[in-house]
């Protein structure tokens, strides 16, 4: 169930469309300052924004000026309303998407849920190649790793990154998210050890805050 009321989101919505950034920040400051948290304008906000946008885009009733506009004007909130790490610790994250994967909103708020909770976190955005990753992972030899993969089609690089991180860093945490994930992640994911799956930013953020 939606915690944000369906008239907020309506409001953003509408002025996301027509590109109106200013009104889009003010809606989500106000809910903030009403107490809403993070995680929930990540998800009832942003990604059902995202979600209703991709659908009209599918079906040819938005351009890719309105829909590339309306992407960076979330991104840029994100950015804007990131909130401030509630404590520190000395662990690492790394956070990329997959090759070929340009939808790197899902992984942005991820990004910022890890260093809410405190991680010091590496950034890497769309699209990064499985031997740069890999290459990366040395380099920083961060403690988790979160990976997001968005269209089905780019399922071969997915398990190629899959298979060789597993393989190269055993004892690595890996959590893996996005929409390509939301049927069937039980079983592409079942021969893998210390994979998890992400259904939303609100699981991630329960989940560390355990550790």
């Amino acid at each position: 169930m939606s915690v944000i009321k369906q008239a907020y989101f309506l409001d953003f919505y509408n002025n996301l469309i027509e590109g109106n950034k200013e009104n889009c920040s003010n809606i989500v400051s106000s809910l903030l300052q009403d107490g809403i948290e993070i995680t929930d304008i990540y998800i009832d906000l942003f990604q059902k924004s995202l979600y209703r946008i991709g659908k009209l885009w599918d079906h040819s009733e938005l351009t890719i000026p309105e829909e590339h506009l309306a992407t960076n004007i979330i991104s840029s909130l994100i950015e804007k309303f990131a909130p401030s790490p509630i404590y520190t610790r000395d662990e690492k994250a790394l956070v990329t998407c997959i090759d070929k994967e340009f939808h790197e909103i899902g992984a942005k708020m991820v990004a910022k849920i890890f260093e809410y909770n405190g991680y010091k976190t590496y950034y890497l955005g769309a699209s990064v190649p499985a031997k740069e990753v890999i290459k990366f992972i040395r380099q920083i030899d961060p403690q988790v790793i979160a990976i997001s993969w968005s269209l089905y089609l780019n399922l071969a690089r997915f398990l190629d990154v899959l298979d060789n991180i597993t393989k190269m860093f055993v004892n690595k945490k890996i959590y893996v998210g996005g929409q390509a994930l939301s049927e069937n992640s039980d079983q592409l994911l079942k021969k893998y050890k210390n994979v998890y799956h992400l259904s939303c930013v609100r699981d991630l953020n329960k989940e560390l805050a355990k550790v």
